[in-house]
């Protein structure tokens, strides 16, 4: 090995403690230097706010000038659209890929679903984010897997394959309804936190009506009806009822 000067060497410390320091940041601990976190990266990303999050350091979020990058970036909709809207890629590996991406999604649901002694939401708004990006998620999850289920079936016409996509149409249905159970935990959430979930109110249920249009809205209906009787905030209450015009004009159609 060449020997180093002393000049050189000082230099070299210098660079070495500069990157040490530059990279005992939060924002190293996380893989921010790839375009797309697959799901494996999620994993990791799961464990390392789970497990190696210092005591008395609150998580990703988005009120924080240094950890909300992070958590943009894990609720990116690129990162499971490049593959899952990726029509060149077989539809058994982007169901496989999709599932993956939605066991991450509720490990991440069920990391972030905390509260306080006032039964108020610590992450109210980045629980909301990360719901609308499994209502997303969703949407190529259910596709995929009826697509690919046809894809299988010797005869994709028979009635025990459309009993099988008729079921799994009623479950994404169902699981879009678990987000309207948040209503029931509107005096939890921030203003700012349900205006996000006004957000998915208004974007979210039209892809699944469109995506799914031989599912039953009246599951979604009722709910929603429900849920408009128990609503205070006005924001919220006009994005339900916006909600239910939509579903009224599909049944009339």
């Amino acid at each position: 090995m060449k020997k180093i000067t002393p000049i050189y060497n000082s230099i070299t410390l210098f660079i070495v403690l500069g990157t040490l320091l530059s990279c005992s940041g939060t924002g190293s601990r996380f893989p921010m230097e790839k375009r797309f976190w697959t799901p494996e990266d999620y994993e990791n990303v799961f464990r390392e706010i789970r497990f190696n999050t210092p005591e008395g350091e609150r998580f990703p979020e988005l009120k924080n000038p240094e950890t909300s990058t992070i958590f943009k970036k894990l609720v990116d909709r690129d990162n499971f659209e490049a593959v899952l809207g990726d029509d060149q890629l077989g539809i058994n590996h982007r169901n496989n890929v999709a599932s993956d991406f939605f066991n991450v999604f509720r490990q991440f649901t069920e990391l972030y679903y905390k509260t306080d002694r006032q039964d108020k939401f610590v992450y109210g708004r980045e629980l909301i984010e990360i719901y609308k990006f499994g209502l997303d998620l969703q949407i190529y999850y259910f596709k995929i897997g009826n697509d690919n289920i046809l894809k299988e079936a010797d005869d994709p016409s028979s009635s025990s394959v459309k009993n099988v996509i008729a079921s799994n149409v009623k479950t994404v249905y169902k699981n879009f309804n678990n987000y309207l159970d948040y209503t029931n935990n509107e005096s939890g959430f921030s203003e700012d936190a349900i205006i996000a979930y006004c957000e998915g109110l208004d974007n979210a249920f039209p892809k699944l009506f469109e995506t799914f249009p031989s599912g039953n809205p009246n599951i979604t209906k009722k709910k929603a009806e429900l849920m408009y009787k128990k609503a205070q905030n006005d924001k919220l209450k006009n994005s339900l009822q916006k909600l239910l015009d939509n579903i009224a004009e599909l049944q009339s159609i």
